[in-house]
C-alpha cells in the first residue's frame, strides 16, 4: 500500500517552542497523528536512533549545538535515514553560504520563513508521491540484499514511476559502490543522451577516475563546472583527481575556488588544508585547519587529525608554543576518545622533539605507546603513521619501520599511502630506508596472497582458507586479505554447495570490511554473490 501523509511517522526539530507547536498543528491538520519533536540536534538524534521517520521537517539553526545541516549529515553517516526518508529544511536564513551549504546535503527541499500550512502540504504531498516507491529499495539496501535493490530499481524504472531520474541516480550510485563500473557508465551515458545532466555527467568522470583514465576524468568534472560552477561535488572530484595526477598546483586551486563559493563543508577545508600543507603553503593551510575546527565543533565531521595536523602547521611556521595550545584544546575536545588522545600525544612528541625539550617529548611518546597498547587492533594506519613520525623526530628508526611495515601491510594496494609513507621518510633524509621497506612489505603480502589464490585455484579451499586465516591474525586490517578470505570462502561454496558455517564466516569478514573502510568495492559485490548463494 502507498504511504499517504496521514500514514507517515514525522519528526519536528526546532529550537522554538512556539515553532514546535506551529509546525506539529499544521501536520496535525493534514491528518499525522504519527508526530515526534526534538528541540537541539543531540535530541533529534536520539530520536532518530530510537525511531524510523517518513518525515523530518527540521530548522537550519538550532541553537546552541549542531544547526540542520550538521544533524542530517550526521543522520546519513550513521545510517538513521534512508532513501525514502522525506528531510525537508526550514531557514529564515538567505546567505549564500547556507544556501550552498543546504545545497550540498541534498535535503529534500529547503523552505524559507515564513511558512504557512498550504505551502508545506503542498511541498509534502509532491515530496511523498516522489519517495513513496522508494521504501522497497531502502529495504533491500539495508538487509545488503543490493540484487534485490537493483531489481527493484530497474522495476520503477520500467512502471515509469514519479521520480524516474531519482530512481537511476540511486540505481548507478549502487552500481558505482559494487564497482560495476561498466553498468554504472551505461546507466549515466543512457541519462546524458537525453539532457546535460550534472549528477550524471560527474558519475560518468567517477567511472573513468576508479577504471584509470584520469585525464579523461578531468575533463568531465571540469565540463561540468563550466556548465554549472556550482555544482561543488564536481569540484572536489576534479580536485582529488589533480591529486591523483600529482598536480597538487591544480587540486589546491580548484579547492580554494570550491571553498569560496561553498565554505562550511568539513572534509573539503580539511582537504584544502592537506593539500596546502604539502604545496607549503603554511598560511592557507592554517586558514582551511582553523575554518574546519570552527565548522565542525558540533559536527560528526570533528576529527582529532585536524588539530594535529594545524599544530604540525604551527610548528613549521615556528610557532612552537601556539602548537602546543592547539592540542591543549585537542585533549580538552576530545577528552574520552583514547584514539585521539594517542594522536595529540604523538604530535606533542614532535613539538617537544622540535623545541629542544627531549625528555617532555619522550614522556609524551611513552604516553602515545601505552595509549597504542591499549588500542591494541582498533590501531588506525593514521595513528600508526602519526606513531612513526614522532619516532624518526626522536631517532627510534626501527620503531618506525615496524609500524610503517605494518601500515603497509595492511593495505599494500593503497599508491597514495605509500607515496605518503615514502614523503615521511624522505623528510627526515631517509629516503631509500622508506622505499626499501614499502618494497619488502609489499612483496611479503603479495606473495601470501598468490599463494591463497593458487590453492584456491587448485580446489585446495581449506589450505587456501587455513593460510589466509593465519596471516590475517598477524595483519587485523588488511583489507585485501579480509577480502581474499572472504572470496576464497564464496568460491569453496560456489563450487561445494552454500553452507552456514562458512556463509557466516564470510558475513563477519565483511563486516569487519565494512567497518574498516565503508567504501571499499568488494564489500558490496561479496554481499550481492553471498545473497545470490543464500537464495540458490
Amino acid at each position: 500500500m502507498p504511504l499517504t501523509l496521514q500514514q507517515a511517522n514525522t519528526l519536528i526539530i526546532d529550537d522554538f517552542q512556539s515553532m514546535r507547536t506551529m509546525l506539529r498543528e499544521f501536520v496535525k491538520s493534514m491528518g499525522m497523528t504519527r508526530v515526534d519533536t526534538a528541540c537541539h540536534g543531540r535530541d533529534a538524534i536520539s530520536h532518530l536512533t530510537a525511531s524510523k521517520y517518513d518525515i523530518v521537517i527540521c530548522d537550519y539553526n538550532l541553537g546552541p549545538g549542531a544547526n540542520g545541516q550538521q544533524v542530517l549529515e550526521e543522520a546519513r553517516t550513521r545510517d538513521l535515514i534512508g532513501v525514502s526518508t522525506i528531510w525537508v529544511i526550514v531557514t529564515a536564513e538567505k546567505t549564500t553560504d547556507m544556501v550552498m551549504g543546504a545545497a550540498e546535503i541534498k535535503p529534500d527541499d529547503y523552505l524559507l520563513k515564513p511558512i504557512n500550512q498550504v505551502l508545506l502540504q503542498s511541498r509534502l504531498e509532491k515530496l511523498i508521491v516522489r519517495k513513496q516507491s522508494l521504501g522497497v529499495v531502502e529495504a533491500a539496501i539495508r538487509a545488503k540484499d543490493f540484487g534485490a535493490a537493483l531489481a527493484h530499481c530497474d522495476l520503477l524504472i520500467r512502471m515509469q514511476s514519479a521520480n524516474p531520474h531519482e530512481v537511476l541516480r540511486i540505481k548507478s550510485d549502487l552500481l558505482l559502490t559494487l564497482g560495476d563500473y561498466e553498468a554504472a557508465r551505461a546507466v549515466y551515458e543512457s541519462v546524458l543522451a537525453q539532457r546535460s545532466v550534472a549528477w550524471a555527467r560527474t558519475g560518468l568522470g567517477k567511472v573513468l577516475f576508479y577504471t584509470g583514465d584520469l585525464a579523461g576524468a578531468a575533463a568531465l568534472f571540469q565540463q561540468v563546472l563550466v556548465e554549472n560552477q556550482m555544482y561543488i561535488e564536481a569540484a572536489d572530484w576534479l580536485a582529488k583527481t589533480y591529486e591523483a595526477l600529482g598536480d597538487l598546483v591544480q587540486a589546491q586551486q580548484t579547492l580554494v575556488q570550491a571553498a569560496k563559493l561553498s565554505p562550511n563543508s568539513p572534509q573539503r577545508q580539511k582537504t584544502l588544508g592537506d593539500t596546502a600543507f604539502k604545496n607549503g603553503e603554511l598560511d592557507l593551510a592554517q586558514a582551511a585547519f582553523e575554518k574546519n575546527i570552527k565548522i565542525s565543533e558540533f559536527s560528526s565531521h570533528k576529527n582529532p587529525a585536524v588539530y594535529a595536523r594545524l599544530a604540525d602547521v604551527l610548528l613549521d611556521k615556528g610557532d612552537s608554543q601556539e602548537a602546543l595550545n592547539v592540542l591543549k584544546r585537542s585533549k580538552t575536545d576530545f577528552r574520552y576518545n583514547s584514539a585521539a588522545a594517542l594522536q595529540t600525544a604523538a604530535a606533542e612528541s614532535r613539538v617537544y622533539q622540535q623545541m629542544g625539550q627531549t625528555a617532555m617529548a619522550q614522556a609524551a611518546m611513552a604516553s602515545a605507546e601505552q595509549l597504542a597498547a591499549k588500542l591494541g587492533s582498533k590501531l588506525s594506519p593514521e595513528l600508526m603513521m602519526e606513531m612513526a613520525k614522532a619516532h624518526l623526530k626522536l631517532g627510534q628508526k626501527d620503531k618506525a619501520c615496524q609500524l610503517m611495515g605494518e601500515v603497509v601491510k595492511n593495505d599494500h594496494e593503497n599508491a597514495q599511502l605509500s607515496k605518503e609513507i615514502e614523503a615521511i621518510f624522505a623528510a627526515e633524509n631517509l629516503a631509500e630506508v622508506g622505499q626499501s621497506l614499502i618494497a619488502s612489505a609489499r612483496k611479503e603480502v603479495i606473495d601470501i596472497n598468490n599463494e591463497g589464490v593458487m590453492l584456491a585455484k587448485k580446489g585446495e579451499f581449506q589450505q587456501g582458507a587455513t593460510l589466509l586465516r593465519t596471516a590475517l591474525k598477524k595483519l587485523p586490517t588488511s583489507e585485501v586479505m579480509i577480502a581474499n578470505l572472504c572470496g576464497l570462502l564464496i568460491a569453496q561454496m560456489s563450487k561445494s554447495g552454500y553452507t552456514e558455517t562458512l556463509a557466516s564466516e564470510a558475513r563477519s569478514l565483511l563486516d569487519q570490511l565494512h567497518e574498516i573502510n565503508p567504501g571499499n568495492k568488494k564489500f558490496y559485490s561479496y554481499s550481492l554473490v553471498l545473497a545470490r548463494l543464500q537464495h540458490g
